[in-house]
């Protein structure tokens, strides 16, 4: 996720009113508050962050926990992210 190179504030992903989310192999560039807990007059939510890449970025906000994920996956490296979505983001990038 890339913002304005000199935001006045910015955020990434945000929980709230007693939401769980994963936060997990993603890359946060230039962001303020790449993870945000509570919005607004919202009451907060719980996230939990792993595996991602904060560069010339804030420190992520966490809290609580959120349940397993009932599945299996895999994740690519947050280091590969940019690439792999500039590389197929876009007009005429999309085929089918």
């Amino acid at each position: 996720m890339t913002a304005n190179p000199n935001p006045s504030y910015s955020y990434g992903i945000a929980t709230a009113c007693g939401a769980g989310v994963l936060v997990e192999g993603n890359s946060f560039e230039n962001m303020t508050d790449p993870t945000h807990v509570g919005e607004g007059s919202s009451p907060a939510g719980n996230l939990v962050e792993r595996n991602n890449l904060y560069v010339n970025s804030g420190a992520p906000q966490t809290a609580g926990s959120v349940a397993s994920i009932p599945y299996a996956y895999t994740l690519d490296a947050a280091s590969t992210v940019k690439a792999t979505v500039t590389a197929g983001a876009g007009t005429g990038k999309i085929s089918g």
